[in-house]
C-alpha cells in the first residue's frame, strides 16, 4: 500500500468517485485525529482545543466505512510551524463540502443524513484548528 499525502486526499475528496471520497474522508479525520495528538503535547496549544479537535475527528471518522486500501498519511512529530497546519484545515473543509455534495446526489439519499452529520464533524474540526492557528495558545 502507497503512503497517501494530503494532494493526494484533496485529489480524491474531489474525484466524484463515491467510494474514493468516503476513503479520502475517513484518512483525513484519522489525519486530523494524529495533528490532535501531536497539538495537544506541544506546550505551546490549548490542550482542551487540542482534545476537541481530536473528538471531532474521531466521531466523524466513527460515522464512515473503513477504506478498502490505503495507508494514513505521516504523523507530523511537532507542528512549531503554523503553516503546516494550515493544509490541514484546508483538507477538512474540502472533506465538508466533498460529503455535503455527496449527500446531494440521488443515490445517496438514503445516508444524506448521516453524510451532512459527518461533514458537520469536518467543518467544526476545521474551525478548531484555525482557532489553534490563528491563536496560537487558543482561548479556553
Amino acid at each position: 500500500m502507497t503512503q497517501m499525502t494530503i494532494t493526494d486526499l484533496d485529489t480524491a475528496l474531489g474525484s466524484g468517485q463515491d467510494d474514493g471520497v468516503l476513503s479520502a474522508a475517513w484518512y483525513a479525520f484519522d489525519a486530523g485525529g494524529q495533528l490532535a495528538d501531536v497539538l495537544a503535547r506541544d506546550e505551546n496549544q490549548d490542550e482542551i482545543q487540542a482534545m476537541l479537535l481530536g473528538i471531532k475527528c474521531m466521531e466523524g471518522r466513527a460515522l464512515l466505512p473503513l477504506p478498502d486500501s490505503g495507508r494514513p498519511l505521516e504523523p507530523l512529530a511537532e507542528c512549531a510551524d503554523r503553516a503546516r497546519l494550515e493544509p490541514y484545515g484546508v483538507l477538512l473543509r474540502h472533506v465538508d463540502a466533498a460529503l455535503r455534495r455527496l449527500a446531494s446526489v440521488p443515490e445517496w439519499a438514503d445516508d444524506a443524513e448521516q453524510l451532512i452529520a459527518v461533514a458537520d464533524h469536518a467543518a467544526v474540526a476545521a474551525d478548531i484548528l484555525a482557532n489553534i492557528r490563528q491563536d496560537g495558545v487558543g482561548a479556553s
